[in-house]
């Protein structure tokens, strides 16, 4: 059998672990020898050149290097144009980072890897869910199971394993998302999670992009010349790879030099801590907002919470940590590497359920039995006719934090016409009450109602989440008692039938 790894599908970073043969989890260093691989990738002819070589090629050729992929994984209609006017589906360029994955594990371990645990945002929908789990197919892994990346961080610190009845918050502020969960364990082997929120556009990459306005306006302002006007990709892009750089050394040391070209001028900047601080106040702020909106929804208070873990390479910003230390009241635990605690907690739940014994640092054997109790990210309804404002509504009927699977049935659904013998189901997933502002995953249509008044039909509406994060409609019109039953798929994600041809496409290609 092969071996079964954990992978970290980062926006900026993803990275992989294994439990080795003494049942520790342990990092899997890639083809470079990094135990971290920059989630890009370089588009050239046949070739897809993935990690730090797509990455540093991106200033000279920005229009064929995919970045923040994991970001257009929401989108149902994102593609990536390269300079040819070839298209690329996030599926597709997610899976060649896999692919590279898969093949720098398999050269690390020295044996064939089959399959994977994959980590995704907790605040994920139901789209970029199954897209992840597409993009591990496609990349010949059998995907044991997609989890939260907090979950896989709370695996990683011992969440679960003979510790019951503890309150955990995870902060997690990575490249390109942020999540926010809380979880309580159950009992020695039991994790349930209460609540999550979070920001898909908010990370590193947006620290990044506003040090590099920064340095722009600093650029112009000296040298009199219009840098957006002109609207070089190039500089642009080598101006936030400085940015990223300032960030990171500015992180640990109270000021910088930082030294800037373009249009055939130099200029050197001096960042310091604080400045950058004040650059990137709004960001944090509204980690922080969405950290208290979360405990709120859980009805408890900071005293409730026993242990804080800090998760993502941008906690270790010296001012995200004041503000934790600031609005919890304790230190975060920053036991692991922040930038491999999640990977790490993946592959110990890929060992779990691939039947590999685990041991703690003590070298005592772990509880073979692991259960995950989760919630629904989102809520899930479907789209109904207000006859009062005349408008469409979100009707929900699975609310947000509800514990999967659920089976929910809403009744008295009704037509909105005379006579109307056929109601088309839409359901959507989101909170908000405007439909447009939600995410439409699948439809279905119920037809063959008697001929009737308006709103004399009585529809019963049932819908069901499994583990998996499929989604099911039940519905029935009760006095003809005619039902309609429906598996609903997004029309956003691939069939089976263009997932195997994406597979036979993407198989074709030489990724290094």
């Amino acid at each position: 059998m092969g071996a079964a790894i954990g992978i970290d599908l980062g926006t900026t970073m993803s990275a992989m672990a294994y439990v080795d043969a003494m049942g520790r989890p342990v990092m899997i260093h890639n083809h470079e020898g990094q135990t971290l691989t920059p989630s890009a990738v370089l588009i050239r002819g046949d070739e897809r050149v993935v990690g730090d070589r797509a990455k540093r090629t991106a200033i000279a050729q920005p229009k064929n290097v995919a970045k923040l992929i994991k970001r257009g994984m929401c989108d149902p209609d994102f593609v990536f144009v390269d300079e040819n006017e070839q298209k690329h589906r996030p599926e597709e360029l997610s899976a060649l980072i896999l692919i590279k994955l898969k093949q720098d594990a398999e050269q690390r371990l020295g044996t064939e890897v089959t399959d994977a645990v994959i980590t995704v945002p907790a605040y994920f929908a139901e789209l970029e869910r199954n897209r992840t789990k597409q993009a591990g197919e496609m990349a010949g892994f059998n995907v044991l199971d997609i989890i939260n990346e907090p979950t896989a961080a709370a695996i990683a610190y011992g969440v679960g394993k003979g510790e019951p009845n503890k309150t955990i918050l995870v902060y997690d502020l990575g490249g390109g998302t942020f999540d926010v969960t809380i979880m309580k364990t159950v009992g020695p082997d039991e994790l349930q999670v209460l609540t999550s929120d979070g920001d898909r556009f908010l990370g590193g990459a947006d620290f990044d992009a506003d040090l590099s306005d920064h340095f722009v306006e600093k650029f112009e302002r000296e040298h009199n010349v219009d840098l957006r006007k002109s609207g070089n990709l190039q500089t642009d892009q080598e101006f936030r790879d400085k940015a990223e750089l300032a960030k990171i050394d500015v992180s640990a040391d109270s000021e910088v030099d930082v030294t800037l070209s373009a249009a055939g001028k130099v200029l050197t900047v001096k960042l310091q801590r604080a400045e950058f601080e004040s650059i990137i106040s709004r960001h944090i702020a509204k980690t922080r907002d969405l950290t208290e909106k979360a405990l709120q929804k859980t009805r408890l208070g900071w005293k409730d919470i026993d242990r804080v873990l800090l998760v993502g390479g941008s906690t270790r910003i010296p001012m995200v940590r004041v503000m934790i230390r600031e609005l919890t009241g304790q230190e975060p635990e920053v036991g692991f590497n922040p930038d491999e605690v999640v990977a790490l907690g993946a592959a110990v739940y890929a060992a779990i359920l691939s039947g590999v014994t685990v041991r703690n640092e003590k070298g005592h054997k772990l509880s073979d039995k692991l259960r995950l109790r989760n919630v629904t990210a989102h809520a899930l309804g479907i789209i109904v006719v207000d006859d009062l404002r005349n408008k469409e509504v979100n009707s929900i009927i699975i609310k947000k934090d509800t514990e999967i699977p659920a089976d929910v049935t809403q009744t008295n659904y009704t037509t909105v016409e005379d006579n109307q013998t056929a109601v088309r189901l839409q359901v959507i997933q989101g909170e908000d009450e405007d439909p447009e502002k939600c995410i439409k995953v699948g439809e279905a249509v119920l037809q063959d109602i008697p001929a009737q008044p308006q709103g004399k039909p009585k529809i019963d509406v049932t819908l069901g989440y499994d583990k998996s994060g499929m989604i099911s409609l039940v519905a029935k019109e009760r006095t003809s008692g005619r039902d309609v039953r429906a598996e609903i798929a997004c029309p956003a994600l691939m069939s089976q039938a263009e997932l195997e041809r994406s597979t036979e496409r993407v198989g074709k290609l030489k990724v290094a």
